[in-house]
């Protein structure tokens, strides 16, 4: 996990530079809001978005090991503290 999240990072840090920003800084409107801020939030979203897919698969990825390692019959266990015969 540590890895995707660096990589997350480094995804973020490469979309909000200047030299990225400065393409979408133009006199632009997209439904009245201009093209940088459009451009913001959605990188904002994506981020976001993609780190919760990250911890999600990893905590369903812990999840599923944790219940293989788990025995798929219990132990049976007698009912008195008499020793039982075997």
């Amino acid at each position: 996990m540590r890895e995707r999240m660096f990589a997350l990072f480094l995804l973020g840090a490469v979309l909000l530079v200047p030299p990225v920003l400065t393409v979408f800084n133009i006199p632009v409107r997209f439904f009245g809001v201009p093209t940088l801020y459009l451009y913001l939030f959605a990188a904002w979203v994506v981020l976001i978005g993609l780190a919760a897919f990250v911890v999600e698969r990893v905590a369903a990825t812990d999840e599923l090991a944790e219940s293989a390692a788990e025995p798929a019959v219990p132990e049976i266990v007698p009912l008195s503290g008499a020793p039982h015969d075997a």
